[in-house]
């Protein structure tokens, strides 16, 4: 029995994986004008967006582990609640705060262009909070409906 739930823990990971790594790397695709130095060329420019996406997969991984700490459920997802999904939002928000003063402020890794909406009183752009608030409902209500299919 405990195998067989090693096999359902991966397999749930699995899901969580094959939905965000496209859903992320679409919306890094689409944000990447919005951003100062990135590559010049399309497959460079693709790449980076490719790396991005690997680092957003972590992320949302780690949000699921903190899913699973607070709530005390593996599948803390099932069925979709405001209330979870709303501290996984908001824990969302602050990882990508972090990240983004890290990356952009710290290490300098890209910054934002001219017409990139900011959020002032964060010292951060509009764009990566709005992945949080957007593509972590999506996806774990996604998988949720994908769990209750199985």
């Amino acid at each position: 029995m405990p195998h067989e739930n090693g096999r359902r823990r991966l397999v749930l990971v699995l899901r969580l994986l094959a939905l965000t790594l496209p859903a992320y790397f679409v919306w890094e695709m689409l944000q990447a004008p919005a951003f100062t130095g990135m590559p010049k060329g399309w497959l460079q420019a693709t790449a980076v967006c490719g790396v991005a996406t690997l680092g957003d997969g972590v992320i949302v991984l780690g949000l699921f582990g903190l899913g699973w700490f607070v709530f005390r459920d593996f599948r803390w997802f099932v069925p979709p609640r405001v209330s979870r999904l709303t501290t996984i939002v908001i824990a969302g928000i602050g990882v990508q705060v972090v990240v983004e003063w890290i990356m952009v402020y710290g290490l300098e890794r890209w910054g934002y262009a001219e017409a990139h909406p900011m959020l002032s009183f964060l010292g951060v752009g509009l764009l990566p909070i709005l992945q949080a608030i957007v593509l972590l409902p999506m996806i774990f209500c996604g998988l949720a409906r994908w769990e209750g299919r199985s």
